[in-house]
C-alpha cells in the first residue's frame, strides 16, 4: 500500500539545521522544492491502493536514489548517509534518530518502477517543472549528441560464454520443474555448476582444443534438444528465453560443416552477444574509440542546460538511429522546431525521419566520394529540376536510372562522366578515366543541408553550440558516475541514465526557483 511522506516534529526534526545548507546544494534544493520535484501520488500506480501495510514513502526513495546517483554509492553504500549523515536526512524530511532503511527497500523500488513502466517518470518531471518555469519550450532548437555507457558484466570468450548460457538454462528449467532440471544435468557431458572453471584438457594445443570446443558445442546441442523436446518447458517463458539465447550464442560462435561437426567460426557475426549475463550489451566505437555496453542518446535545449530526451541502445547502433526516438519522447508542444548534431547526423536515412516530423536538421553532411585527394561531389553542380551534373571544368551529363544492381536497390541514381579529350583535372575527378557521381534517393534533402551549411554563420552556430550538449553529457559520466552502467539490460540502464539526467536538470531548476523566491 503506498505510505505517504511527512514531516517529523518537535526537538528532532532535522529542519531545525536547514540554515546550515549551502544555499545552491541539492540538499537545500530537495529540502525546499523536493514535493515540486518527486511526489507520492505520482507512484500511486506502483502501489496497491489497499492492501498491505504501508510502503516506505516512494518520493523519500526516489530522493534517496537521486542522492546514491549522485554520490556513486551503491545501495548499501547510500544507506550510511541515510542513517548517519545530517544533510541528507534534511533532504529527505527524516528525524535525527530516522534508523534509515535496509539496502533491499532501494531494489524493490526499481523494480516497481520497471514494472508498472515509470523508470523515467522523475526525468519527465523535471521537465514538467522547467517548462513550468519557463526554461525550455517548443518550437526552438535542440542538440543531440550520444557517448559511450561501458556494460555491467564481463566480456566472455567462447567457451565461457557457452558455458554460462547452458547454466543459465538448467537454472531456468530448476525454476520450472527441479526433477527435468536433475534429468538434464544428467544428460550433459559436463558439469555446469561453475561456468567459468574451464574444462580440463590440454588448452595450449590447437588440435586438442579444437576438440574441446565441438564438445562443448555438442555438449550445449544435448541440453537445446532435451528442452525442444518437452512440450511442458518450451512452454515455460522464462525456459524458452534461455533457450533462445543459448541457440544464438551456438550459431554465432559454431558453424556445422558438412559432416555434422561444430566448428568454431573463423569470422564471427557483427552483432554478436559478447556475455551470456547483458546478452543485450556489444561492441561499439565511438570516435574511433571502442568499448563494451551501451550507448547513451541525449537532447539538450540550445537555450537552457536541460537535459530534454534521453535513450540508451546497443553499443553498436549508429548514433542517428535514435533521432526520432529522442524526438518523439517529448510531448507535441516541446518539441523542437530544428535539430543540430555532428555528422552522424547528417546521413539522408536520419534527415528523413525530422523532416517527417516538420523538424529542420543542421549537421555536417556525409561526402561519399572517394578520399585520396579526389575531387568531391560536393564540387560538382547537381540540379534535379534538370536531372543533370556539371562538373567543376563546366561539362554537363545527364541522370540516369541504372540497371538492376545494388545502387538501383537503394534507389540511387547515377551521373557518368567519361571523356575520351585531354582534362586538366582528370587526375583528381577521374584518375580511372571514368567518374561516376551517385545521385541518392533523397538527394533534394542533401542539397538543402549543404546549402544551409554553405552559411558561415550557421556553420559557426553548429560549432559553437554542439559544445553545449557535450558539457551535459559530461557531466552525467563524469560527475555523476554514469560512465559505466550499473545494471544488465537496455530497460535498467536507462532507468541510471534518466536518473542521472535529472541531476544535471536540477541545476537550472534549482537556480529558476531561488530567483523566483527572490
Amino acid at each position: 500500500m503506498l505510505g505517504v511522506s511527512g514531516r517529523p516534529q518537535g526537538f528532532f526534526d532535522a529542519a531545525w539545521c536547514e540554515d546550515l545548507l549551502a544555499g545552491g546544494s541539492i540538499y537545500k534544493l530537495l529540502a525546499e522544492h523536493g514535493d515540486r520535484i518527486v511526489r507520492d501520488e505520482d507512484f500511486a500506480a506502483c502501489y496497491s491502493a489497499s492492501q498491505g501495510r504501508p510502503s516506505i514513502a516512494p518520493s523519500v526513495l526516489a530522493k534517496v536514489l537521486l542522492l546514491a546517483y549522485r554520490d556513486g554509492l551503491s545501495d548499501e553504500r547510500a544507506m550510511e548517509p541515510v542513517r548517519f549523515d545530517l544533510r541528507w536526512k534534511i533532504a529527505l524530511g527524516l528525524a535525527v534518530d530516522h534508523p534509515g532503511f535496509h539496502a533491499t527497500s532501494l531494489v524493490r523500488f526499481r523494480a516497481r518502477l520497471l514494472l508498472c513502466g515509470k523508470e523515467r517518470l522523475v526525468f519527465e518531471r523535471s521537465l514538467e517543472l522547467a517548462a513550468e518555469l519557463g526554461r525550455i519550450a517548443g518550437g526552438t532548437e535542440q542538440i543531440l549528441d550520444s557517448t559511450p555507457l561501458l556494460g555491467a558484466a564481463a566480456v566472455q570468450d567462447t567457451v565461457t560464454l557457452v558455458r554460462a548460457g547452458v547454466r543459465k538454462l538448467i537454472d531456468a528449467v530448476d525454476g520450472a520443474d527441479k526433477q527435468a532440471a536433475g534429468e538434464l544435468r544428467q544428460g550433459l557431458r559436463f558439469d555446469y555448476a561453475q561456468p567459468r572453471v574451464r574444462h580440463e584438457g590440454n588448452w595450449q594445443d590447437r588440435d586438442a582444443r579444437m576438440a574441446l570446443l565441438t564438445e562443448i558445442a555438442r555438449d550445449a546441442e544435448r541440453a537445446l534438444r532435451a528442452i525442444e523436446t518437452d512440450e511442458a518447458l518450451v512452454g515455460v517463458a522464462e525456459v524458452a528465453g534461455a533457450a533462445r539465447l543459448l541457440r544464438e550464442i551456438i550459431g554465432q560462435e559454431f558453424e556445422v560443416g558438412e559432416d555434422d561437426v561444430p566448428r568454431v567460426r573463423g569470422r564471427r557475426r557483427g552483432r554478436q552477444i559478447v556475455s551470456a549475463h547483458d546478452p543485450e550489451m556489444r561492441h561499439g566505437r565511438k570516435t574511433a574509440r571502442s568499448f563494451t555496453g551501451y550507448k547513451l542518446h541525449a537532447a539538450a535545449a540550445v537555450d537552457a542546460p536541460i537535459v530534454t530526451a534521453i535513450s540508451v541502445s546497443a553499443g553498436n547502433e549508429h548514433d542517428g538511429q535514435q533521432a526520432a526516438a529522442l524526438v518523439d519522447q517529448q510531448p507535441l508542444g516541446r518539441r523542437p522546431a530544428r535539430v543540430l548534431g555532428d555528422t552522424a547526423y547528417g546521413n539522408i536515412e536520419v534527415l528523413e525521419q525530422p523532416e517527417q516530423r516538420s523538424i529542420d536538421v543542421l549537421a555536417p553532411v556525409h561526402s561519399s566520394s572517394p578520399k585520396h585527394g579526389t575531387i568531391a561531389k560536393e564540387h560538382f553542380q547537381i540540379d534535379l529540376d534538370t536531372d543533370t551534373v556539371t562538373c567543376p571544368q563546366g561539362n554537363t551529363t545527364p541522370i540516369y536510372k541504372p540497371s538492376a544492381n545494388r545502387a538501383n536497390a537503394r534507389g540511387e541514381r547515377v551521373a557518368r562522366f567519361a571523356r575520351s579529350e585531354p582534362c586538366p583535372l582528370r587526375t583528381q575527378c577521374a584518375p580511372g578515366g571514368r567518374r561516376d557521381i551517385r545521385i541518392s534517393r533523397r538527394e533534394d534533402l542533401r542539397q538543402a543541408a549543404l546549402r544551409v551549411l554553405a552559411d558561415p554563420a550557421e556553420s559557426d552556430h553548429l560549432t559553437r553550440t554542439r559544445l553545449l550538449i557535450e558539457r551535459l553529457l559530461a557531466l552525467i559520466v563524469h560527475r555523476y558516475h554514469g560512465r559505466k552502467t550499473r545494471y544488465h539490460g537496455t530497460r535498467k540502464s536507462t532507468l541510471q541514465a534518466a536518473w542521472t539526467a535529472v541531476l544535471v536538470n536540477l541545476h537550472p531548476i534549482g537556480a529558476a526557483l531561488r530567483a523566483q523566491a527572490a
